[in-house]
C-alpha cells in the first residue's frame, strides 16, 4: 500500500503527541519492573529497565481519540480482536487479564529495546510506516519483537 506524504504528515505528529502523553502517564502513575521482570528486560537487551513502569487497563491502548480509531478500521489496523499490549517509550500498557503473561512482558520489552536503538520519534515513524504498508503484525519491529519473545520465552 502507497501512503500519501500528506497523509503521514498529518498523522505522525497526532500519534507522537498522543504517545507522549500516554507515555507520561503511565510513568507517572505505573509500576515499576519486578526484580524477575527487570532481569528479563535486560537479558532483552532493555538498557535501562529502572525506567520502565507498566500500567495494567481495561482498554489498550487507553484514552484513545475515536478519530484515530475510526482511522485505524479505516486502513485495517483496529480489529474486533483487543489489544493486549503497548510499549510507548519506557511506558507499557498491559489489558487487564493478561498483564500476568511474561511472554506478553518480554514482546513489549523488545519494543522498549526498539525504541532505545532507534529513538522515539524515528521508532514511532518506522512502525506506523510499517503498520500501514505492511499491515499490522507484518511489520519487521513487530517480527522481532515476536521472535526474541519467543526466543527468550522458550
Amino acid at each position: 500500500m502507497t501512503i500519501p506524504r500528506a497523509f503521514l504528515a498529518v498523522i505522525l505528529p497526532l500519534a507522537y503527541a498522543y504517545v507522549r502523553k500516554q507515555e507520561q502517564n503511565i510513568l507517572a502513575n505505573g509500576t515499576p519492573l519486578t526484580d524477575e521482570a527487570a532481569a528479563d528486560a535486560r537479558t532483552i537487551g532493555v538498557k535501562r529497565p529502572d525506567l520502565v513502569r507498566t500500567l495494567t487497563s481495561e482498554r489498550v491502548p487507553p484514552g484513545i481519540h475515536p478519530s484515530f480509531i475510526w482511522i485505524g478500521q479505516k486502513l485495517g489496523l483496529v480489529t474486533s480482536t483487543p489489544t493486549i499490549g503497548m510499549a510507548l517509550g519506557y511506558a507499557i500498557c498491559l489489558r487487564t487479564g493478561c498483564a500476568e503473561s511474561r511472554s506478553l512482558l518480554a514482546h513489549e520489552l523488545v519494543h522498549v529495546r526498539q525504541y532505545e536503538r532507534l529513538g522515539f520519534s524515528p521508532f514511532l515513524r518506522q512502525y506506523i510506516h510499517e503498520c500501514l504498508t505492511d499491515g499490522y503484525p507484518h511489520g519487521a519491529l513487530e517480527a522481532e519483537a515476536r521472535q526474541t519473545a519467543h526466543k527468550f520465552i522458550a
